[in-house]
């Protein structure tokens, strides 16, 4: 009867181990993400953020990075088209046509190319289409290097984006190694 106390004691001592064990390890694999981006605190937030990150592998990230990315385009493309429909400037209506049209679609389009690259392992194929979908957002924020002014808003979404963008890179390069 003691031996069979102890058994399951030890039984339970171990499983608690090896739970914290995992639950360490997967915190220590977000954080040696996001401590490799440009803005640490983005990368913690949304990955903390998704429920899946608590048992995700580094593919596991790279799926939720590619989702959170996406679903950032989308919201960025949506204020485009909101700014555009409110502008009355010549001037914005043809930037935030360029920034909807040419720049946020392609970034999604970009953004929808990438979990093919992440399932077959072509860790240069998905690095270079998330390189990219980088150039979305920083050409949109480019169509206003003159008067008149970007919307703050849209300058956000297109910064959040490049951060997010950001994740996917860093995690296709530790995947190469």
């Amino acid at each position: 009867m003691a031996l069979s106390h102890i058994s399951t004691s030890f039984l339970i001592v171990s499983r608690l181990s090896i739970f914290f064990t995992l639950t360490n390890v997967r915190a220590d694999l977000i954080n040696d993400v996001c401590s490799k981006t440009k803005k640490p605190a983005t990368c913690l937030s949304a990955l903390n953020g998704d429920p899946r990150s608590k048992s995700a592998t580094l593919e596991g990230l790279a799926t939720i990075s590619i989702d959170i990315s996406l679903k950032n385009t989308q919201s960025g493309r949506d204020l485009a088209n909101s700014l555009l429909k409110q502008a009355t400037d010549p001037k914005l209506k043809t930037r935030y046509n360029s920034c909807l049209e040419k720049i946020y679609n392609d970034t999604i389009d970009d953004l929808k190319e990438l979990p093919p690259f992440l399932k077959s392992k072509d860790c240069i194929g998905l690095n270079v289409h998330a390189s990219a979908a980088l150039d979305g957002p920083i050409t949109c924020d480019d169509n206003f290097s003159s008067p008149p002014a970007e919307a703050l808003q849209l300058k956000a979404a297109s910064d959040k984006l490049v951060e997010l963008i950001d994740i996917i890179l860093v995690i296709s390069n530790l995947l190469r190694r």
